[in-house]
């Protein structure tokens, strides 16, 4: 374990902490960061990656099934969870979305790279699109709570303006025509979807140099428990369940132990749903995850 702590998790640390320390001491823009990442560096990862990716027509559906699975019994068990320590719904709503939706990108790109390699990330790549999907769909409408002027329109129209919708749609299409890239435009977007883990981790660094502290409680922990612990074990039972196995089971299962996308808190403070304790659950479940997602890596490296 010591081992896969050293050769995956020390070296994001490592990209985090020069993003920390810089955004410390000279203030980065956090926007434009995002936006890079957003708009440029992920979408040319998941374009390459689905392209040149070795996964068939059925591993991409088992992803995509059990990524749903997953997250409609998450879905489920956080929101009976949360009424059962009884949290308000506002903040059901925000502990929901805290266990939901965590840090494919910025994170889990990286962490399935250093551990899987070529086939981790191609997995990944896949994991991100469905993340970011649901994130700024799903996600908008929790924390929007049926605020007053949203409308269901307005979500889908926010979601088909996403990058990764059309770049996956682009993608599939290349895949399946067998077109020859031109070299230039080949080795432009390899460049581009190589530079997404320095930059991402860069960028996770730095957004967590902005987050505030917050009073842990009951509540906090229990989200916790639910998106670092309780997601990868569920994750384990439904790839069993599938018949899924190989490298393609066990990135399923790391990815589902990711700590909480800061996306989620950048919603929950844009819609103001409690944004002390998103931001808190996003600082608390990364710390945690240098340790949970460590033991996940070595579990199922050794299953």
């Amino acid at each position: 374990m010591l081992l896969i702590f050293w050769q995956v998790i020390a070296p994001i640390l490592v990209m985090m902490g020069v993003g920390f320390i810089v955004q410390k001491r000279l203030g980065l823009d956090i926007k434009s960061l995002t936006r890079l990442n957003f708009w440029i560096f992920i979408p040319a990862f998941l374009f390459v990656r689905i392209v040149e990716s070795k996964l068939t027509s059925r591993q991409m559906f088992e992803v995509v099934v059990h990524f749903t699975l997953v997250f409609a019994i998450m879905a489920v068990v956080t929101w009976q969870a949360a009424r059962l320590v009884g949290a308000q719904e506002r903040l059901r709503r925000a502990m929901t979305s805290a266990v939901l939706f965590y840090n494919a990108g910025n994170f889990g790109v990286p962490a399935a790279t250093l551990a899987f390699g070529g086939a981790g990330d191609s997995i990944q790549a896949l994991v991100v699109m469905l993340q970011n999907t649901t994130n700024f769909t799903i996600g908008l409408a929790l924390h929007a709570g049926g605020r007053e002027g949203s409308h269901w329109r307005e979500n889908v129209r926010d979601m088909l303006r996403l990058p990764m919708i059309h770049t996956l749609a682009l993608a599939l299409l290349w895949r399946a025509s067998g077109w020859t890239m031109p070299f230039p435009l080949k080795e432009s977007l390899r460049y581009l979807a190589n530079g997404l883990v320095p930059i991402a981790l860069v960028t996770l660094g730095a957004q967590m140099a902005t987050l505030k502290s917050y009073r842990f409680r009951r509540e906090m922990a229990l989200s916790l428990f639910l998106r670092l612990v309780f997601a990868p074990l569920l994750a384990f039972a439904l790839v069993r369940a599938m018949g899924i196995g190989g490298i393609l089971a066990k990135s399923l299962i790391v990815a589902a132990s990711f700590p909480t996308a800061v996306n989620s808190a950048l919603i929950a403070i844009e819609y103001d749903n409690e944004p002390d304790f998103s931001a808190a659950v996003v600082f608390y479940s990364t710390l945690a995850s240098v340790f949970t997602v460590s033991f996940v890596i070595y579990a199922v490296k050794n299953w």
